[in-house]
């Protein structure tokens, strides 16, 4: 099976409300929570969602829930731990949404780091698939932030950005994902352009 890791080290990026957009599109069998805020948590309880939903309280409960033979998706929080760093090393696939502002290319190259020094612990080259995210449907070129990334060698920008827009909050506070319109679609694209 599958594990989809939604992570950054920075907070504010979107990984809540981007892996809750990615569950109709991933339909995982579990799905962990490994933020301390436990905002999936919060969100899919209110949707009374029937997906089995954990919550990481240590890195072993990482290790043996990725053991088991099932799609998973994991939801980072927004800083560097070790559950976070567990994570991503038993990801076959790590999403890492970031908005196009500088601050958080700045954050970029500290989830770099990292993922590079996980790279050394499971010696494996990692690369974070960086999704474009919270972005002004008006901005259509991002060559500034392409520079970035060049020089950032476990990323990976995926071509699907995710703009700036009311629909995903307001999902959200349902637990669920945007279901109408063009946003499914670029949810779905994620995915594809993943796989």
């Amino acid at each position: 099976m599958t594990i989809y890791v939604v992570a950054n080290c920075k907070g504010g990026t979107g990984k809540t409300a981007i892996a809750l957009n990615l569950i109709p599109h991933i339909q995982p069998d579990l799905i962990i929570d490994a933020d301390a805020h436990k905002s999936i948590t919060f969100l899919l309880e209110t949707a009374n969602s029937l997906i089995e939903l954990r919550q990481a309280k240590s890195k072993e409960d990482i290790i043996k829930w990725c053991a088991e033979d099932k799609t998973i998706l994991i939801d980072c929080g927004g800083f560097d731990s070790a559950i976070t760093r567990y994570a991503i090393s038993q990801a076959d696939f790590i999403i890492t949404p970031t908005s196009d502002d500088p601050t958080e290319q700045f954050g970029l190259v500290v989830f770099n780091d990292v993922l590079k020094e996980v790279s050394k612990m499971v010696d494996c080259h990692l690369v974070a698939n960086v999704l474009l995210n919270k972005v002004h449907h008006s901005r259509t070129n991002f060559n500034d932030f392409k520079e970035t990334l060049k020089s950032l060698e476990h990323t990976n920008l995926l071509n699907v950005v995710i703009p700036h827009t009311a629909a995903i909050p307001q999902a959200a506070f349902k637990g669920e994902a945007v279901k109408s319109g063009s946003l499914p679609i670029k949810f779905e694209n994620v995915i594809k352009t993943l796989i």
